[in-house]
């Protein structure tokens, strides 16, 4: 009996998360979100998903490439959705990468806000961990902490159209500041879609 080739497996393995996930969302739409609770419509998983400029890298527990020429270094991406200025629209963070992707920081962190079209855009995009939101958090956007290698990390503001860095905090005065990881802003903006 003859085996199927692994690009046929792959693309079968593709289209059953895809249908997992949903009518309509593409092969990395349907692996980026899968599992995550979120009120985004299809067409915006997609754009999202896009606009990474992910892959599918065929590895199993890390998914995702870059560009199909660095399908040899794979990397997992984690999806954390909120409403981080309660205006009811989400805006999405994703943590990805490794140090091929992200250098000594071994991650990068791309947060999609929708612009005043629509659309979704990126804010960030570049090498850093998941970052904390600066008090008071739920006033507008807050200021984002991005931490990575180093003893300074920068801080992100928004100024009335997108992120931009602002100011550094020192290694020392991290600990000082009142600050929320986006990751429980994330969890609790999850547990409030459930039914």
């Amino acid at each position: 009996m003859n085996k199927p080739p692994v690009s046929v497996l792959l693309l079968g393995l593709a289209a059953l998360a895809c249908a997992r996930q949903g009518p309509g969302l593409d092969g990395v739409a349907a692996i980026l979100f899968k599992n995550v609770q979120t009120k985004l419509t299809v067409a915006d998983m997609n754009a999202i998903a896009a606009k990474t400029g992910f892959v599918l890298s065929g590895d199993k527990d890390r998914p995702f490439a870059s560009d199909k020429d660095s399908r040899d270094y794979p990397f997992a991406a984690v999806v954390l959705p909120t409403d981080m200025n309660k205006d009811g629209r989400e805006e999405v963070f994703i943590s990805f990468g490794n140090t091929f992707t992200s250098g000594l920081a071994g991650s990068s962190i791309a947060l999609f806000i929708k612009d005043a079209e629509g659309a979704y855009a990126d804010q960030l995009g570049f090498p850093g961990v998941v970052p904390d939101a600066l008090e008071p958090i739920g006033e507008g956007y807050p200021d984002l902490l991005i931490g990575g290698p180093g003893f300074e990390y920068p801080v992100w503001s928004w100024d009335g159209k997108a992120y931009v860095f602002s100011r550094t905090v020192k290694d020392a005065d991290y600990g000082r500041l009142k600050k929320r990881s986006v990751e429980e802003i994330s969890k609790a903006y999850r547990l409030s879609l459930s039914p």
